[in-house]
């Protein structure tokens, strides 16, 4: 699916008319607004703001997310702008409203733009497997073997849409493919091999930081995917499993964690890598403490050694052996 078709999703749609309600509204009531005079009278508001809008800019990792930080900031800034222009009464059904009721209405709508249209998942190119419970259980506990050629359980083989985790198929045009009728041949067939290396991200449906990354996480996957090195992603609000997932594993999943998404590198069980870094001091042998990261691919490709990940010449491979 084009930039084009995702941004038209009526989630997108519907917030940026909503954040341009203020802007256009002001405008059309008070043309002055726009003058010379007057853009050189708010200047001092106008480059600040633009400052901080550019570095968000440069920090977005997709368009859908650029459009969302966009959009968020000029609510935002419609709410004020409402507020502040309060003491203009509203002249309805022959009425003479409060002003007030603008900020009122305002909030109300964008609670159900909010409720409406939830913020669709990342619907680009990618080859991120989706995985379930117990698949992530077999993928991460030590000790368990490589499937047999001739195994086709589900829990060990990923062929098709029917399987709880599943390969996200696209064609050329970006849609994706009807497996329920085309089985994946033999070259694009995965199977969970726990010897391989494993990137799985740790996701929720109801965290933005989340939904952002699925587009740095796919475009990861089909750059530096390879016969045994694999990128997965569960949604732990999605299992009923989710809680022990989050505390095997560590992950916070409080309204306001730097967890979200946690990124882990696995291979033959074992977790090698992860993202965002544990930070602080040391308890029990346990690292107290977070830090957030970027979230960007950049991030992602210089943490796990995308390049050489599957090559045997990663450097804590390498540092690995020296130690035995």
């Amino acid at each position: 699916m084009s930039v084009v078709k995702r941004l038209l999703h009526p989630h997108y749609v519907a917030n940026s008319i909503l954040a341009t309600a203020y802007p256009v509204r002001q405008i059309v009531m008070h043309p002055e607004l726009v003058s010379s005079t007057s853009v050189a009278t708010y200047s001092r508001w106008l480059l600040p703001a633009m400052a901080i809008l550019s570095i968000k800019v440069k920090g977005s990792q997709s368009a859908e997310e650029l459009v969302s930080v966009i959009a968020l900031y000029l609510k935002v800034f419609s709410v004020y702008g409402f507020w502040i222009i309060s003491d203009e009464r509203i002249s309805l059904w022959g009425s003479s409203w409060s002003g007030s009721w603008r900020v009122f209405l305002f909030l109300l709508v964008w609670l159900a733009v909010f409720i409406a249209f939830p913020q669709p998942s990342y619907q680009g190119p990618s080859n991120v497997i989706w995985l379930d419970a117990s698949q992530l259980e077999y993928l991460t506990t030590p000790g368990n073997k490589a499937p047999s050629s001739s195994s086709s359980t589900s829990s060990t083989k990923l062929r098709n849409r029917k399987d709880n985790a599943k390969i996200v198929e696209l064609d050329e045009n970006g849609d994706e493919i009807d497996q329920d009728k085309e089985e994946l041949s033999e070259g694009k067939k995965t199977e969970l091999d726990p010897s391989h290396y494993w990137i799985i991200a740790f996701n929720t449906t109801w965290s933005s930081p989340c939904r952002h990354f699925e587009a740095v996480l796919a475009r990861c996957s089909i750059t530096y995917e390879k016969k045994n090195v694999h990128f997965a992603k569960i949604d732990m609000d999605l299992v009923s499993e989710g809680d022990q997932i989050a505390e095997k594993f560590k992950i916070s999943l409080a309204a306001t964690t730097l967890d979200l998404p946690s990124l882990i590198l696995f291979k033959d069980g074992k977790a090698l890598k992860r993202l965002p870094l544990k930070i602080g001091t040391m308890a029990a042998g346990e690292v107290l403490g977070k830090v957030g990261w970027d979230r960007s691919e950049s991030s992602v490709v210089q943490s796990f050694e995308l390049a050489a990940l599957g090559s045997g010449k990663e450097s804590f491979v390498t540092q690995s052996s020296a130690s035995q």
